[in-house]
């Protein structure tokens, strides 16, 4: 019952939206204009072989130009048959031509994949499945003016950071999944709501700037929830809640800019939730707070007004805050390549190398070693007495030929594989990604998957 409720909202309103979004697509001059659909196969080929995506090792398919996809209505630009890769657009474009329940990459019953670096765009969905098994990293793209869904996913437990995902009529779709991490995206001028998740749990939302959408989030069915560090603000005339909840419970909600020009702020049905870190991190900032409780005051000389935001009789912000909050810088979406990309845990080697390539205006020079980690807990080696800490001729270097430089950094490698044999089993696909900052504190974050053996035969993928 609950996931035909939730289909029968979104299929309404996405009818509603195809209704009032239309496009004017100019297709110029392209070196690759598609009619037919462009398919990863399950076993690493790609058909037809003509098509202007390459991979060297049957993981990481990269584009190597543009693709304008021509394709009939209710077909695919990209259709994915293999597990546990990476589509790397390297700062290309896939573009439709609006038709119908078109797709840009269709990721239907997968598992373990990451789409990056690219833009896709007049699509009816942008990134799309049906169903998946796994997880999914989405991150470090453009996708924009899809007629329905820019990011519309089912099954999958979900990455998805530093994505620009605007014009669409919806932004960013889960649904029947959980411990999704939607984080760092802007998600704005949709027709409909900026982030929706359906039935899903353990969900983290944080440090999105999500404006001027006809609603912000919207959580239906959902539970154990984390919502925090976002800016969201509704600013259309028909904007129409800032967060909607409908029997989505043991949600918590704080440090986010709720900001409403006209109407409500909120819709909660059948939901109970918390909307406050507590005293003295403190609640959320609400735009219509002055207007509701204009005689509140400054409790104790903390940015925080002394009288509760009621949102209804189960639901409360205790420690509401006087000021915007500040949201989470959005990260910078970095390539990240690791060699070796098989790891067998009773190798004897000493070191495994990471090489982050940022965005081209972006110097990797301007990298703080002293800010990475690899999985949010395993620093690398910053011990001076290697050459390739010091010295930037080593750590600066172009890893994939491609005129680009990278940031090396070197792990050691027994205490990667000691923190990995500690949670999966032997062999086994498994996502490591790395954070970290620039000089001037800005984030940035990328993901690569590397295949864990153990044996002492160190069979498997080498780079």
């Amino acid at each position: 019952m609950e996931r035909k409720t939730t289909s029968g909202i979104i299929l309404t309103l996405l009818l509603m939206g195809m209704s009032t979004l239309t496009f004017n697509i100019q297709l110029g001059r392209a070196d690759w204009i598609w009619t037919e659909t462009i398919y990863i196969r399950s076993d690493g080929s790609i058909y037809p072989d003509t098509a202007p995506i390459l991979s060297a090792d049957g993981i990481t398919y990269t584009l190597t130009d543009n693709i304008v996809a021509n394709v009939p209505e209710r077909s695919s630009a990209i259709v994915v048959e293999r597990d546990d890769i990476v589509i790397d657009g390297a700062y290309h474009k896939l573009l439709g031509t609006t038709a119908m329940f078109s797709k840009g990459i269709s990721l239907d019953g997968r598992s373990n994949i990451t789409v990056r670096n690219l833009e896709i765009k007049a699509f009816a969905f942008g990134i799309y499945s049906a169903y998946g098994h796994s997880t999914a990293a989405i991150y470090g793209n453009n996708i924009t003016a899809n007629s329905q869904f820019g990011i519309c996913l089912y099954g999958f437990s979900t990455s998805i950071y530093g994505n620009n995902v605007t014009k669409n009529t919806a932004g960013i779709s889960v649904d029947h999944s959980s411990e999704n991490n939607i984080h760092g995206n802007n998600v704005a001028t949709s027709d409909w709501f900026g982030i929706l998740l359906g039935s899903s749990s353990n969900n983290r939302i944080y440090g999105n700037n999500i404006t001027s959408n006809w609603g912000g989030i919207n959580l239906s069915y959902c539970f154990n929830s984390s919502i925090y560090g976002n800016n969201i603000t509704a600013t259309y005339w028909r904007s129409q809640y800032v967060i909607v909840l409908q029997d989505s419970s043991n949600d918590t909600i704080y440090h986010n800019n709720m900001i409403k020009k006209l109407g409500l702020q909120m819709y909660i049905h059948d939901s109970v939730n918390a909307w406050d870190d507590g005293y003295p991190s403190g609640g959320n900032y609400w735009s219509d707070y002055t207007a509701r409780y204009p005689s509140a005051q400054e409790l104790d000389d903390s940015g925080i007004w002394d009288t509760p935001y009621v949102i209804d009789e189960n639901n409360r912000d205790n420690y509401p805050l006087m000021e915007p909050w500040t949201p989470t810088p959005i990260p910078i979406a970095a390539n990240i390549d690791i060699a070796p990309d098989t790891l067998n845990l009773q190798s004897r080697g000493k070191w495994i190398a990471v090489y982050a390539q940022l965005p081209e205006s972006c110097d990797p020079a301007n990298i703080d070693a002293s800010t990475i980690l690899l999985n949010g807990t395993i620093a690398p080696v910053l011990d001076s007495k290697y050459d390739f800490v010091t010295n930037a001729s080593e750590y600066l270097v172009d890893y994939e030929n491609d005129g680009i430089l990278e940031r090396m950094v070197r792990f050691d490698r027994a205490v990667v594989a000691s923190r990995i044999y500690q949670s999966v089993g032997m062999p086994h696909e498994v996502s490591l990604t790395l954070t970290g900052e620039l000089t001037d504190g800005t984030p940035f974050e990328g993901t690569h998957i590397i295949f864990v053996v153990y044996s002492g035969g160190g069979c498997g993928r080498h780079k």
